[in-house]
């Protein structure tokens, strides 16, 4: 049950959208100020998020940020994040609250069980993994993009790809060839 200091129930977030079925989860560090204040995942014009997933074809038509809602109906897509509390920097954020933040994903995700839990960022799966599995840190440090070998609760595989953030546009390319690759393992 939620404290009414629980930034994740409270209207300082975004909403998680993940539910039972879905065949994938975006997983993010947290929102963006800017984000919880459009009220949409990735929503600066700057991210590559929405037009890298329109052109994997993982959503079946072109998609913006108004459509994260949408996604869970039209293409069996949620998202949510480790932390829920808006930050301007995932650095902002407090060594307990990603521990907890964790934990809670964890839960999540093995309540929902969606095909794949899409993590944006190694840095996103390391400290989950850390905190949600026991993993240790060296395990998880050389870590390449892609399927990972734990499991989430009954079967949900961690996916791995690049964070779509204007600091890491260097990973653009790497970003849309991972997007390509999981559209692959969806369609096997």
């Amino acid at each position: 049950m939620s404290s009414p200091a629980d930034p994740c129930a409270s209207g300082l977030t975004l909403p998680h959208y993940l539910r039972p079925g879905l065949r994938l989860v975006f997983i993010g560090y947290n929102p963006a100020v800017y984000s919880a204040e459009a009220g949409h995942y990735y929503a600066r014009p700057g991210n590559t998020f929405w037009r890298q997933l329109s052109a994997s074809g993982l959503a079946g038509r072109d998609v913006g940020p108004a459509d994260d809602a949408l996604l869970m109906d039209d293409a069996g897509i949620g998202f949510t994040d480790l932390c829920c509390r808006p930050t301007v920097r995932a650095s902002e954020l407090t060594a307990p609250e990603i521990a907890e933040g964790a934990r809670r994903l964890h839960d999540e995700l093995r309540a929902n069980a969606p095909r794949f839990a899409v993590f944006s960022g190694r840095g996103i799966y390391q400290h989950f993994g850390r905190h949600a599995l026991g993993l240790a840190p060296r395990a998880l440090a050389a870590r390449a993009y892609g399927a990972q070998p734990e499991r989430i609760g009954e079967g949900t595989i961690p996916w791995v790809i690049p964070s779509s953030s204007g600091l890491a546009s260097k990973w653009h390319r790497e970003r849309l060839e991972e997007l390509h690759r999981l559209r692959a393992a969806l369609e096997r």
